[in-house]
This record gives structure tokens, C-alpha cells and sequence, in this order.
């Protein structure tokens, strides 16, 4: 018997076989993922943000669906942090979990050593926001921000999230939408 399951003719046989049922699994995966009956939805998945546990929108959210409240936080975080008009300000509505990410002191935060990228907001033309996600306490927004023509400094995106705190918005992350290329020595 071990003679026979070690013979090529044996190896090869395996190999095929282990072939075939590969294929079938991705001919039953793809069966199941992609062409299902068009007359049922598909199941939306449940995902869990902070503990809760939330089925995520199928609909696009607006600009009319973020709360006023929110916006307005968001608009001071972007001149008060990233414009460095107000790090008191700055301060006072970054959430918790931005200061961690900060790693550092109040005092050290008011110095503008921060994680928030700086962009200069004196010479700001204009801001204008999509929506990427809103539930009744988590927003986060995609901000361009658009210098005075003729400045040196390109438009720039960036994401904002804020999370409402006992009824208090503030700001728990602020991003570039990608990265900034950094250039090379030489």
C-alpha cells in the first residue's frame, strides 16, 4: 500500500484531483458571490464601530443629511488645527482619541507640533465637502480646500471625522486624502 501511494502515477493523480476541487470551490464561491437570483438583495453586512453594531447604508448620504453642528466643528477644526489660527480652539474640539493619536500635552499641542497636517488657511479661497459617511453620531467629510489663485499651494483633500460626545461634536481625525509625495535627494 505505501509503495503504491508513493508511485508518480499516485502523485499525479493527486495533483488533479486537488485541481478539480479547487475549481469547483471557485465555480461555487463565484456561484454564490456574483450570480445570485437578482430578485433577492443581497445580505448586507453588519459591522461593529466603537461596540455597536451597525448595518451600513446603501444609499448615498448628502450634504443636507450631516448635521449643522457637525459641519460648523468641522469648518473650525480646519482653521483653529490645520491653519494654526487657534490651537486653544483646536484643543477644545479634538476628540479624545485624536489627542492619543497626538501623543502629546496640551502645552506641547499649543506649540503646533501636532498630528494634524498643516495647510495654510489665510490665503483660503474656499472649502467645499462630499459626504462619506454619516450615522447619528459619527460624520466624515472630504474637504477640499482651495488656496487664493495664484498661490504656490495646490488644492488639497483631506478626511475629517468627528464623533458626537454627549451631544457635543469634535473632530477624531484629519487627514490628507493621499499621501504627499516626498521628494529625493540628489
Amino acid at each position: 500500500m505505501i509503495e503504491r501511494l508513493k508511485s508518480p502515477g499516485f502523485a499525479r493523480t493527486a495533483v488533479w484531483a486537488s485541481a478539480l476541487v479547487l475549481i469547483a470551490g471557485l465555480v461555487a464561491f463565484v456561484t454564490v458571490r456574483i450570480g445570485g437570483d437578482d430578485a433577492t438583495p443581497a445580505a448586507v453586512p453588519t459591522s461593529t464601530v466603537d461596540g455597536t453594531d451597525f448595518t451600513p447604508s446603501t444609499t448615498t448620504p448628502k450634504e443636507s443629511d450631516v448635521p449643522k453642528e457637525a459641519r460648523e466643528v468641522a469648518g473650525e477644526f480646519i482653521l483653529a488645527a490645520a491653519g494654526r489660527e487657534d490651537l486653544e480652539r483646536a484643543w477644545q474640539i479634538a476628540h479624545p482619541d485624536l489627542k492619543r493619536d497626538c501623543g502629546c500635552t496640551k502645552k506641547q499641542w499649543l506649540t503646533g507640533n501636532i498630528n494634524v497636517q498643516y495647510f495654510p488657511t489665510a490665503g483660503l479661497q474656499g472649502a467645499g465637502f462630499t459626504v462619506n459617511e454619516v450615522t447619528p453620531d459619527r460624520v466624515v467629510l472630504e474637504v477640499l480646500l482651495t488656496p487664493k489663485q495664484g498661490s504656490e499651494v495646490p488644492p488639497t483633500a483631506f478626511f475629517i471625522g468627528l464623533k458626537k460626545v454627549k451631544g457635543k461634536w469634535l473632530v477624531d481625525y484629519w487627514a490628507p486624502h493621499s499621501a504627499v509625495p516626498v521628494p529625493q535627494q540628489g
